[in-house]
Parts: structure tokens; C-alpha cells; sequence
């Protein structure tokens, strides 16, 4: 593995770890009542369209 293949995978792993933690914290949002279901899914469609992707329901 070359200095380029450690690195992409280094910031995979960061991206990954990223999307999980921001998963776990909408999840909790979502669970202590501080966002509804409806805004969850209203943020997932803004960032959807942001970045050019299909954007999960919650």
C-alpha cells in the first residue's frame, strides 16, 4: 500500500465514524423529543440535495 491508498482509507474510516456518530445523535434527538420524526427527515432531504444523494426516512 502506497502513502495514497493509507490515506484513502484513513478518511473513510473518519468519514464512517462521522456519519455514525451524526446518525446517534439524530436518533437521540429524535428519542428525547427535541426533533420529530418530520424534521429528522426534513434535515435528511436538505443535506440530501446538498450533496447530490437520495436521502434516507426516519
Amino acid at each position: 500500500m502506497d502513502t495514497q491508498d493509507v490515506d484513502y482509507v484513513s478518511e473513510r474510516g473518519e468519514l464512517h465514524f462521522l456519519a455514525a456518530l451524526v446518525d446517534e445523535l439524530m436518533r437521540r434527538l429524535m428519542l428525547s423529543g427535541v426533533l420529530s420524526q418530520a424534521e429528522l427527515n426534513a434535515i435528511e432531504a436538505d443535506v440530501a440535495k446538498r450533496v447530490g444523494n437520495v436521502p434516507r426516512a426516519w
